[in-house]
């Protein structure tokens, strides 16, 4: 099932699981909220830290893959493993 920006309400964390599938919309959205923290053909991240770990920010997460976009949670500037 994919999740779509137009049914999400309330908070983002609340709505997206690690490993959701989500439309072109909301994809379009963590690329527009705000200048991305990163943006590669492969990987979408919200430009504001959602968190700190290990002494580094975590951005909430989009990678491309075959099936289309994929939550990864908060990673790391760059990556696509979730850290918080």
């Amino acid at each position: 099932m994919i999740k779509t920006y137009a049914n999400w309400k309330g908070d983002l964390e609340d709505y997206l699981q690690i490993g959701d599938l989500v439309d072109e919309e909301m994809a379009d959205h963590f690329l527009n909220v705000l200048p991305p923290a990163c943006w590669t053909a492969k990987i979408i991240q919200i430009g504001e830290p959602n968190s700190d770990v290990g002494g580094r920010a975590t951005y909430a997460t989009l990678e491309k893959t075959s099936q289309g976009w994929v939550y990864r949670g908060n990673c790391h500037r760059g990556e696509t493993e979730g850290r918080s």
